[in-house]
């Protein structure tokens, strides 16, 4: 039987002010990683830690999608690659084609 948490209210008389500056990280519009998305070119591998291929994956195809204007990004992944570590490929985009269904021809005219 696991143990659920209990619920502590905050004591107000805990909480105080101060004028302490925030110092949190600064964000940007093109994200942490791409000063490396600017340099890999299609088919190449981005090289990263076992285990993380997928989360660059992630953060690789919207920014292609962003600054590259590609539609549908075709971006695979690895986590370990003959070398111990993990690999993200950009392969290309999915050509836009329009879905057909095998249902197609059973639909009845309105």
């Amino acid at each position: 039987m696991t143990k659920t948490a209990v619920y502590k209210p905050i004591n107000p008389a805990d909480l105080s002010i101060s004028n302490d500056p925030y110092t949190g990280r600064e964000r940007t519009d093109e994200g942490k990683y791409a000063e490396i998305f600017r340099k890999v070119k299609q088919g190449q591998r981005i090289v990263c830690p076992e285990g993380r291929a997928g989360g660059i994956a992630h953060a690789y195809a919207k920014w292609l999608k962003k600054n590259v204007g590609a539609k549908q990004p075709i971006v695979r992944t690895k986590d370990r690659c003959d070398d111990g570590k993990g690999g993200v490929w950009w392969l290309g985009e999915k050509e836009s084609t329009p879905v057909s269904t095998v249902w197609a021809p059973l639909k009845k005219a309105a």
